[in-house]
């Protein structure tokens, strides 16, 4: 297995995130990749960041689901409940299984054009290794906390947490904050289970470690995806079905990253103007924000099950036209490069197709 880690750092994105789901990746068109292959030159001897140098993010996020309960998670990902004449809608953006040194200086752009704070979960195998994609990673891990981003681990190597014993689960907890607290000199605190995947003695372990459990209601799985406009087209669908959101993305996939930047300038086309507050339009705020509203205005339902239900009830006495949930294409096989098809195991080539 060390071996393994060792010589397919960029597989493990691939085999790991999305394969157990049967979530297939989505090769980036290779002409939006190659834009951003080219990666700054690192600080010489880059030291990790003292814990005072970076503000203390969890200061203003409130304190909504003491227990890590994980039916509370989805609910709270749900947002704030709207009264009859509250148009503002609440955006904010969240990327899974970085960081990824080909496209975080694109990213981080495009966020800062846009002045808008992310919230980032890390695998910490990637930030683990001695090779020189390691040091980038741990660079730009860096680079992303330096810039005011939220950070948060999303476990060493992306394994269902449910299927591995008490041992290894914690492993996968506790060996990710590790190496995600050297890289930027702060432990995290926010934390995604790979595929939202938790049991009753997983959420003692993270109440015991004090972490927050951050989930998501607005996945379009951009990473079986290659037409950025299809995928911000998708995510803004799915906001307006759910009235606003956490958008979950994959930061390493070309296509997201771009689509990230198309929906953002839609989003601001149409943004929420306090002098006008009952019309409908997108406030994108960081996850502190999301969390506060969410704790002003809280879902009246029990679970999310019971708020899905309440929205399809209203779409059908609805004497509008009805809102119908947003449709995702599914792709039944997983397309990837040749060069990250020789270096898989042979046990997972026949599920591949390589692109053309």
């Amino acid at each position: 297995m060390p071996a393994l880690r060792t010589t397919i750092p960029v597989v493990a994105m691939v085999a790991g995130s999305w394969l157990a789901l049967h979530r297939p990746p989505a090769s980036p068109p290779r002409a939006a990749l190659s834009r951003t292959t080219a990666v700054p030159p690192l600080e010489p001897a880059a030291s990790p960041l003292d814990s005072g140098e970076l503000p203390d993010l969890r200061a203003g996020f409130p304190e909504l689901n003491p227990d890590d309960r994980v039916d509370r998670a989805w609910l709270l990902s749900e947002g704030p409940a709207h009264g009859p004449r509250d148009g503002r809608r609440l955006v904010t953006f969240t990327f899974d299984d970085g960081p990824f040194p080909e496209t975080a200086p694109w990213l981080l752009r495009i966020l800062a054009e846009h002045k808008v704070r992310a919230a980032f979960f890390f695998i910490g195998e990637y930030l683990a290794g001695t090779d020189r994609r390691a040091d980038e990673s741990r660079a730009w891990a860096r680079r992303i906390a330096e810039a005011g981003h939220d950070v948060g681990n999303h476990t060493f190597d992306h394994r269902r947490l449910t299927s591995l014993d008490h041992t290894g689960a914690l492993s996968e907890i506790d060996d990710s904050a590790d190496a995600i607290e050297r890289a930027t000199g702060v432990r995290p605190w926010l934390f995604r289970p790979p595929f939202g995947a938790l049991d009753a003695w997983l959420e003692g372990a993270l109440r015991d470690r004090r972490q927050e459990l951050v989930l998501w209601n607005i996945d379009v799985q951009d990473i079986k995806r290659t037409d950025p406009d299809e995928i911000a087209r998708s995510v803004e669908e799915q906001l307006q079905y759910k009235r606003g959101g956490i958008v979950l993305l994959h930061d390493m996939h070309a296509a997201s990253v771009r689509a990230v930047a198309i929906l953002l300038r839609s989003l601001e086309a149409n943004r929420w103007d306090p002098e006008h507050p009952d019309r409908i339009g997108w406030d994108i705020v960081d996850l502190a924000a999301y969390m506060r509203a969410t704790r002003d205005a809280p879902q009246p339902y029990p679970t999310r099950d019971a708020l899905e239900r309440a929205r399809a009830l209203a779409r059908e006495r609805s004497s509008g036209p009805a809102l119908p949930a947003p449709q995702l294409p599914v792709s039944p096989v997983p397309v990837i490069s040749s060069q990250m098809r020789a270096a898989l195991p042979e046990s997972l080539r026949s599920s591949m197709v390589t692109e053309q």
